[in-house]
């Protein structure tokens, strides 16, 4: 496998389908700079799994020569990026490299969603590309590129078909942009978002993920409707935002959603069998305590610093000092290592199996089958997650819910940064001089929060 340096980049693109015959150079006209490329004669081919996998999340990976950027690329979707339009945007991954296995880079983005899968190669496309860029002012905006494709499985030609892309290079070449679609739906071309190997991969292409996106339930619905609209929804953005987490690197994203995933489940623990909802709710846990343990122990970090405030003598608080910045330099390197571990695990992927079967194939109890409201059986302290669940099917009740709930989740940070130190002052690595010094810490610590409690009181 390839492990050269990856590239990234964000993509920004509209796609047309159009008759062969079709010219895009009288639409390329106005108060902008119009310069035509080189004709290139590019051959990709797409890997992906036996039945499409990647592709039916909307994923694509190929290797690809005759272009300006041969080798691998892997594009992977961006939900909200807030460009309106039917805009195509993509996160677009590059690694250089001579065909053959997909690059390590690729694999280990795409794991949770490729699991004991193979990646092999399912479609040739051929293009011949015409390029034009669009500039203002000196300022390249757009690229435009006049496609004619070949599309192949195996040895056999399964569609031909002529496309226009018109790729962003720059944000505000967005205006420019949207005129020319303008003139291009107006001449008769047909936006696309179909990839151009989808044809190649056969009738798998147009099956759903491994989650499928349902349609919107209606209010009248069981409750078992609701309940499996609601996990594949959720699951659907866990699974999205778990592939993000590589590119982001940074697991910040995916913890908020396993803690909503874990909230959803405990929520709706009346309809759910606890025989299986218990043991993933104890896999979310696991899974958010190894990503979240490095980000913690940073915060750990600073909350014990800052109690250093209270010890005024100087010989104390540095003593104190060296025993937290020793104490924590060792959780720290563990916990990179254990998270990273955790992610490479059997377990990790194993985990990401079972809760899409589980959203896929709910485990309910006989009472999400009586036609009732599903609010009848929910504990009132849930009633605001179940409202955020389905907003979008009870948007008045779910908003009435919301604007009156008041579930505050505080803590006493006093409480916390104390214990923090009593870990610290009793761990076996810790001086005899540094344990006295945050004994004294906390004992002050202690002291001020009685004198606190006492004047509230009163």
């Amino acid at each position: 496998m390839s492990s050269t340096r990856i590239q990234t980049h964000l993509e920004v693109e509209f796609k047309f389908r159009v008759p062969e015959d079709f010219s895009i150079e009288p639409l390329l006209t106005g108060d902008f700079t119009c310069e035509s490329g080189s004709i290139r004669t590019m051959s990709a081919t797409y890997f992906d799994t036996t039945t499409a996998t990647l592709l039916r999340w909307g994923i694509t990976m190929r290797h690809r020569m005759g272009g300006s950027d041969d080798g691998w690329h892997l594009k992977i979707p961006v939900f909200d990026s807030g460009i309106t339009g039917g805009a195509s945007v993509r996160s677009e991954l590059h690694v250089d490299g001579e065909a053959g296995d997909p690059p390590a880079q690729f694999i280990a983005v795409i794991g949770a969603l490729l699991r004991d899968s193979e990646v092999v190669p399912l479609a040739r496309v051929n293009t011949i590309r015409t390029p034009f860029q669009i500039s203002h002012g000196g300022e390249k905006l757009l690229e435009v590129v006049s496609d004619r494709v070949q599309v192949y499985r195996g040895e056999n030609l399964v569609d031909s078909f002529h496309e226009i892309e018109v790729e962003l290079l720059q944000d505000s070449g967005l205006r420019v942009a949207k005129k020319l679609i303008s003139l291009l739906e107006a001449s008769g071309a047909t936006p696309s978002s179909v990839s151009k190997a989808s044809a190649g991969f056969g009738a798998v292409a147009s099956a759903q993920p491994d989650v499928p996106k349902l349609p919107r339930p209606k209010k009248s619905a069981l409750p078992y409707d609701l309940i499996r609209w609601a996990l594949t929804q959720q699951v659907r953005a866990v699974i999205r935002t778990e592939v993000q987490s590589h590119l982001d690197h940074s697991p910040a994203f995916l913890i908020r959603e396993l803690n909503f995933t874990s909230q959803i489940l405990s929520a709706l623990k009346m309809y759910l069998d606890s025989t299986e909802m218990l043991p993933l709710c104890e896999e979310i846990n696991w899974l958010v305590a190894e990503l979240s343990s490095p980000e913690q122990i940073h915060i750990d970090h600073a909350r014990a610093t800052a109690a250093l405030d209270t010890i005024h003598d100087p010989l104390d608080r540095h003593e104190a000092l060296l025993a937290i910045e020793a104490y924590f330099d060792r959780r720290s390197i563990s916990a990179q290592s254990s998270a990273i571990a955790a992610q490479r695990s059997d377990r990790y992927f194993y985990f990401f199996s079972d809760l899409m079967d589980f959203a896929n194939v709910p485990p309910v109890t006989d009472l999400s089958f009586i036609p009732q409201k599903i609010w009848k059986n929910i504990n009132p302290v849930d009633l605001p997650t179940v409202a955020l669940i389905f907003r979008r099917v009870f948007p008045k009740k779910s908003q009435k819910i919301l604007a009156h709930s008041s579930i505050l989740n505080q803590s006493d940070n006093q409480a916390e940064m104390r214990e923090i130190l009593r870990r610290i002052a009793m761990d076996p690595h810790t001086t005899a001089a540094g344990a006295y010094a945050l004994g004294t810490a906390v004992g002050q610590m202690s002291t001020a929060a009685l004198i606190a409690g006492g004047e509230s009181r009163e």
